[in-house]
């Protein structure tokens, strides 16, 4: 009934993932096959460990589970729960979840995360009865390109690409803990579909962006606090702007920390707009 979606041909899994997401508040339509599974690998997605629903060969359902240090500890993560509709309301998610925790339990994962629309009352409520807990809330904005390229340019901020090495050393200038789907390992996870750009001032490093355009995703956008309130986050996203693929016609920022008040300030006097809030929630297992 649930086993999981090791040997599922992935194009059964996507097909699962469009049904299951048609009428998500989220347009899903558009996600292709190689954009799901890239995400899915960003998000260290374990097929093993992976629950599926299945309506004879035909499957229904799924929570694709990614496995990672979060926070200083091994976490699963909910990359994707879906159900198609004519079996939702059968507390098929629910079931699904109890099937994969004696294999999480087995790996010695200590907590299991996930974030979900605020204005998806049925996923909470479920998610509650499964013992999650809302631990924070996290906001998530967008700008259109042409507005970011709009932005001044200051020629005395350098901008150049940068390897992972170098980023992973600016990541003691972020101010909260970025959610799993922003993790910083997440550079490391798709280094072929990340681009990462230093910002360089007075000879110094001071700043980094890093964005996948295969998945259109900001990960992480970090600025040293002594440079702060000089252009350099200005800088990195105009500079992201000039780099956008064609398809790309705005920029979105996810998860921001709802209990922070410095980066929406910034985002919002560059031009973005409130997109979704979300929440984060949790259980420890």
């Amino acid at each position: 009934m649930t086993p999981t979606l090791r040997s599922v041909d992935r194009s059964q899994l996507h097909r699962a993932f469009l049904d299951a997401f048609a009428d998500y508040a989220m347009d899903a339509r558009g996600t292709t096959e190689e954009r799901l599974l890239l995400r899915m690998r960003k998000n260290a997605v374990d097929y093993d460990l992976s629950p599926g629903l299945y309506d004879g060969d035909r499957l229904v359902g799924f929570t694709m589970i990614g496995i990672g240090r979060w926070d200083g500890r091994l976490a699963a993560y909910d990359a994707g729960t879906g159900i198609v509709p004519d079996f939702r309301n059968q507390g098929w998610a629910r079931k699904m979840f109890d099937h994969a925790l004696p294999a999480l339990h087995a790996r010695g994962i200590e907590r299991f995360v996930l974030e979900v629309l605020q204005s998806n009352e049925p996923a909470i409520k479920a998610y509650r009865k499964s013992g999650f807990e809302i631990v924070r809330e996290l906001r998530c904005f967008v700008a259109g390109a042409e507005t970011l390229r709009a932005l001044p340019f200051d020629p005395t901020i350098r901008i150049e690409p940068i390897d992972a090495k170098l980023f992973h050393t600016l990541t003691d200038a972020a101010d909260w803990r970025p959610s799993f789907e922003n993790r910083f390992a997440a550079v490391d996870a798709i280094p072929d579909h990340v681009a990462i750009f230093g910002a360089w001032h007075d000879e110094q490093c001071v700043g980094a962006l890093a964005y996948s355009p295969s998945l259109h995703w900001l990960l992480s956008l970090l600025v040293r606090p002594a440079a702060r309130r000089q252009g350099i986050g200005r800088a990195l996203l105009r500079h992201l702007a000039d780099q956008l693929p064609e398809d790309a016609t705005r920029l979105a920022a996810l998860n921001v920390d709802g209990d922070d008040v410095g980066m929406p300030s910034f985002l919002t006097a560059l031009g973005f707009e409130p997109l979704v809030d979300q929440y984060e929630m949790m259980r420890a297992l």
